[in-house]
């Protein structure tokens, strides 16, 4: 009689300490590692136990539904890819499906220099919708503004106004709105100092971004950006043509292809963006200018360089065509070498 009294005890004691302990078991995260699901959209309470429980992120299956019954977290589960660490318990993993995980922002960078034609690439490959659609998208804002430049030459309005930055957009983000992302950098880079700049100068905004485009692709570093535009204002004032090679190999590709380089057929082909053949600035931008390609272009350097030629490791300037003739000798030499 007593053996059996005993057991008893020791089966109710067993019993007290399995209601409280068991709980508190059953709550812990059973993973020794995060864990990685992906909850779809509409998923139930009970499908989300089975593969919490497949994947060793829970300890019961049972005890997990039960727990979000009692506390309605089964109403307002959120689809999303969750990461559950080993020392989540259910209260946490409840409020986490409940909350949702905040949506990742799709990273878009673009480099300096890119056409308005590559940037509509990047907004492809990102998933964002065609390439076609953003031009569109670009022709469309162009048409809501009260711009004053003349279009009747250029590839793509808005070249040169899309400013060239690493953007954090939503994934479902239209078309319009990227391209307003895009356009506000330069609407805001524009200070008071810089169009008073720009009025000295003589230069209206679309002149500013086309000269900056042009020493965006000519320059070989950021040293030599004030010293090209320099060149390029000091043939401005004596009515020289630019002739030079990325305003060319815009035009021929208008807009779209890009080339290495400038056959001296490309030079007698006409086109507007033909520095060769056309005196004066470019009717409009052939890239996307950094903000020190717009400063190079309102402050250029005060030199007397007519002339550059690629050198090593940067251009090589000239005041004279017989001096520059010589540096051209020198970096065919070097070319044929190679």
């Amino acid at each position: 009689m007593k053996k059996w009294i005993c057991t008893l005890c020791i089966v109710l004691l067993l019993g007290l300490v399995s209601l409280f302990f068991l709980p508190s078991y059953l709550s812990m995260a059973a993973n020794t590692q995060d864990v990685e699901i992906t909850i779809p959209q509409g998923a139930s309470l009970y499908q989300v136990s089975e593969r919490l429980y497949d994947e060793g992120v829970i300890r019961s299956r049972l005890w997990f539904r039960y727990q979000g019954k009692i506390s309605q977290a089964d109403r307002n589960i959120r689809p999303g890819a969750y990461t559950f660490s080993p020392d989540t318990d259910l209260e946490e993993i409840f409020t986490l499906l409940q909350k949702g995980v905040p949506e990742q922002p799709v990273i878009m960078t673009i480099p300096e220099g890119f056409t308005l034609y590559e940037i509509a690439q990047r907004v492809e490959s990102l998933g964002f919708g065609l390439a076609e659609e953003f031009i569109k998208a670009t022709q469309d804002y162009f048409k809501s503004r009260d711009y004053s430049f003349d279009t009747s030459e250029l590839y793509f309005e808005m070249e040169g106004y899309l400013y060239p930055d690493t953007y954090h957009l939503k994934k479902n983000q239209d078309m319009k709105a990227i391209v307003h992302s895009l356009v506000s950098p330069i609407d805001a880079f524009f200070s008071e100092e810089y169009i008073k700049r720009a009025e000295e100068l003589g230069l209206s905004l679309h002149e500013v971004l086309t000269i900056a485009s042009i020493i965006e692709r000519e320059a070989y570093h950021d040293e030599e950006r004030a010293t090209v535009s320099g060149v390029i204002f000091n043939r401005l004032g004596i009515r020289m043509s630019l002739q030079i090679d990325a305003t060319v190999i815009y035009g021929l590709g208008e807009g779209k292809e890009h080339r290495n380089r400038v056959l001296y057929a490309d030079l007698e082909t006409p086109n507007p963006f033909n520095t060769y053949m056309n005196t004066g600035i470019p009717p409009g931008p052939i890239a996307a200018p950094s903000k020190a390609s717009i400063h190079a272009t309102l402050y250029p350097e005060d030199h007397s360089y007519l002339y550059y030629v690629l050198g090593e490791g940067g251009h090589v300037f000239s005041e004279t065509y017989q001096e520059h003739l010589k540096h051209v000798d020198a970096y065919r030499r070097r070319i044929n070498q190679n």
